[in-house]
């Protein structure tokens, strides 16, 4: 009996201690290899709300309570002129309430994220929410039609975002969501499946990406933000999107060069997206819909892909803008919220 019992509680610590291992392997793994946080996992995701979600914002105060949903163009690092110039002119009370911009725009974030990101803040009550975005999701259009998913699944970032809102208990243990994941991309790839990365393109799928298959998905995300604002009772201001593609660029298959910007210490590569004709022809169709949505649904809009002035000075690359363009689009924003009285509880 002794015996028995020795042989139990040894083969008891071998699996403990086994499990122990390979736990310590797959954290490692996830932190080292895929840029997951070591300790909770989960948090690899959208790690810009940590400190939106530790605020108290509400409609009752007064402070008047702006978020900014987005991409790189309007982030707080690749949108700094715009950002900068936006809090100089916001730095005085406005009706008596101070403003405060809780600024949640990560380069390469499409609508997807941005609705992910709105739902995840669904406890917080803002003033005014501003969207701005229609060029990252024409980097998911570079991939053969066959493999293209509606929910961008075929981009590796999606598809670990998808998975892992299956695996709660990621942050206690991440020996499921790696087995979960490991048979999903075996099965996957004996399938032939193609997957597309978040901030790349593949050169050998450039080719693919004229045909748009955003525009459907673009419109249904940005149509459910349009209803959670709604439903929230939350002032949304749609804008649509001010690409700049020099005029070289046309007959020019797509190429051009720095020298037809105004010469930034860092602007992004300009196939960064895939084809800059093929981005063009994206970001209209994306337009189109913002257009449609507030027209549909009634909500703030402000046309900036016509209001701002495309020149050479005024961008860094095809979306970010120098100190000169980002004043111009902050003062045309702030003049738009004046004059439709967005300050007005």
């Amino acid at each position: 009996m002794k015996s028995k019992r020795s042989s139990f509680l040894l083969a008891t610590i071998s699996v403990v201690l086994l499990l122990f291992t390979l736990e310590l392997i797959g954290r490692t793994t996830l932190c080292f290899v895929m840029k997951y946080p070591f300790w909770q996992p989960s948090k690899k995701f959208y790690p810009e709300l940590e400190k939106i979600l530790r605020e108290p914002i509400s409609q009752t105060d007064d402070k008047f309570d702006i978020l900014i949903l987005g991409g790189s163009a309007i982030s707080m690092e690749f949108g700094l002129p715009i950002n900068k110039a936006l809090d100089s002119l916001l730095n005085q009370p406005v009706n008596g309430l101070k403003v405060r911009i809780f600024n949640a725009a990560i380069p390469a974030h499409t609508s997807l994220d941005n609705l992910n990101k709105y739902k995840l803040l669904v406890k917080k009550k803002f003033d005014l929410v501003i969207y701005y975005e229609a060029i990252n999701e024409t980097r998911a259009n570079n991939i053969p039609k066959q493999h293209f998913s509606d929910d961008y699944r075929h981009i590796l970032w999606y598809y670990d975002l998808d998975l892992i809102k299956r695996h709660p208990e990621i942050n206690w243990t991440v020996l499921p969501f790696i087995t979960h994941k490991g048979v999903n991309l075996l099965i996957d790839k004996l399938k032939g499946k193609k997957f597309l990365e978040l901030h790349t393109v593949n050169p050998d799928y450039v080719k693919f990406g004229k045909e748009i298959k955003t525009a459907k998905p673009y419109f249904q995300n940005v149509k459910q933000i349009v209803m959670e604002a709604q439903k929230r009772g939350e002032k949304l201001l749609l804008m649509t999107y001010a690409l700049y593609i020099p005029p070289s660029v046309i007959g020019n298959g797509g190429y051009t060069d720095y020298r037809d910007f105004a010469g930034c210490q860092y602007p992004s590569p300009l196939w960064l997206w895939g084809d800059p004709i093929n981005v063009q022809i994206g970001v209209n169709q994306h337009n189109v819909a913002i257009r449609q949505l507030a027209d549909q649904h009634q909500t703030y809009f402000l046309d900036m892909d016509k209001k701002m002035l495309r020149a050479k000075n005024s961008y860094c690359d095809l979306c970010h803008m120098t100190d000169s363009g980002g004043k111009e689009f902050a003062s045309k924003l702030y003049q738009y919220m004046i004059d439709n009285h967005l300050f007005v509880r």
